[in-house]
């Protein structure tokens, strides 16, 4: 297994990749991993809710603490907060890897 399909990239891909993020997004999602320094600088320039999905992204990708939990469920829409929610799972391993452009397509 590389790491293009590992749970963590799968769950952070899918966050990334969701309709409101990603054209702003795709040329910093590499195969491998993320483009975090211009991903981080592109946020800035973002709504909160988007900026909120990116630095949950990496929060799953670098365990840094940034995101509170509180803000989830206050500042992200029902679809965002739901698909957080799935690439949570995806992380886990709860949701099958393969499910995720399914859920892509769906979102």
């Amino acid at each position: 297994m590389n790491e293009l399909h590992t749970p963590e990239h799968a769950a952070v891909r899918h966050i990334l990749t969701s309709p409101r993020l990603a054209a702003r997004c795709a040329r910093y999602v590499r195969e491998h991993d993320f483009d975090w320094a211009r991903l981080l600088a592109e946020a800035e320039t973002m709504s909160g809710g988007e900026q909120l999905l990116v630095r949950t992204a990496h929060d799953l990708w670098d365990a840094h603490g940034d995101v509170g939990i509180w803000e989830l469920p206050r500042r992200l829409d029902r679809a965002n907060f739901e698909r957080v929610l799935a690439a949570l799972e995806l992380y886990r391993g709860d949701l099958p890897v393969g499910r995720a452009a399914a859920l892509a397509d769906a979102a």
